[in-house]
């Protein structure tokens, strides 16, 4: 979902939170909303691919475009955490 759209829902209170997930692949951070139902609404481009930040900060700066909203940063191992 592009920027335009995010902002858009996110003015409806339809996100809970940003989660900020780093890309192992690309070594950068990925903005993934999530909604009231649990669904995951990765930030992307206008191709429909996710964007990538080099930083943390930077990521977090667009979280801060989107709207105003709970932030929680993913453990590079969290698949290993359950």
């Amino acid at each position: 979902m592009v920027l335009s759209e995010c902002r858009q829902l996110m003015s409806q209170h339809s996100f809970v939170e940003a989660r900020l997930v780093h890309d192992f692949l690309s070594a950068g951070w990925s903005i993934h909303f999530i909604d009231y139902e649990g669904n995951d609404v990765p930030l992307t481009d206008t191709y429909g691919i996710p964007c990538s930040f080099d930083s943390l900060k930077q990521a977090e700066d667009q979280v801060n475009q989107v709207g105003e909203c709970p932030v929680r940063i993913d453990s590079l191992f969290r698949f290993a955490e359950r």
